[in-house]
């Protein structure tokens, strides 16, 4: 999740800084290359890119025996190479987002009212903190046999809190309130999408882990 947060976080950033280099680029060189206004082709390169500066290369260059500048064009190219490699960190966060949290329940149902509440999944286990909770938050949990025979719950937590694990007709229901740290058996499960649900009585200073590695 960090990853993915980080990437996207550096694309967009380094996206716009792209775009303001590559406008003041278009701007010094419009100064000596172009007998339009530099101030326009800069507002089109900045707001239009990448559609502006293709227009300006082929229509705005009029003066072609003028020599280039060439301000700017070194932060451009800065700018550009950092973009793609952020780009590339965008894809690795991706992944990372959905092969720890995509496969074992990225989606959540949160039904209910909670302060100062965390939820994740990550490194195979689902972590939920809130100082108080009322209701109920939902995630699929796509576990193998060994990741089921391996399960495990650690709850250090106020009153009113359970957990409850379906599998077609298999309900399983575990009262989890207060400090609760034992290996889940649920033999009547088998290996594969069990919907896992964690229910909140007015429950305060919850901190549960659920873990399967």
């Amino acid at each position: 999740m960090t990853l993915f947060i980080i990437g996207t976080v550096a694309l967009s950033v380094l996206a716009m800084v792209f775009a303001l280099f590559l406008a003041l680029w278009t701007y010094e060189d419009a100064k000596v290359k172009s007998d339009q206004s530099p101030l326009l082709w800069l507002l089109l390169v900045l707001f239009t890119s990448p559609i502006g500066i293709i227009v300006y290369l082929l229509a705005g260059r009029t003066k072609k025996d003028e020599t280039a500048p060439g301000k700017y064009k070194l932060a451009m190219i800065a700018s550009l190479v950092a973009f793609i490699l952020s780009a590339g960190l965008f894809t690795v966060g991706i992944v990372n987002f959905v092969t720890d949290e995509g496969i074992t329940g990225i989606a959540s149902t949160r039904i209910g009212n909670f302060s100062s509440s965390w939820s994740t999944v990550r490194g195979g286990e689902w972590r939920f903190r809130a100082r108080s909770a009322n209701g109920f938050e939902r995630r699929t949990l796509n576990l193998d046999a060994a990741q089921l025979a391996n399960l495990h719950v650690l709850s250090d937590s106020g009153e009113g809190i359970l957990l409850r694990m379906e599998q077609g007709n298999a309900v399983e229901v575990i009262d989890i309130s207060g400090f609760f740290d034992q290996s889940i058996n649920i033999n009547a499960f088998q290996p594969g999408r069990i919907r896992t649900t964690l229910e909140f009585n007015h429950a305060r200073d919850v901190d549960v882990v659920i873990s399967w590695t």
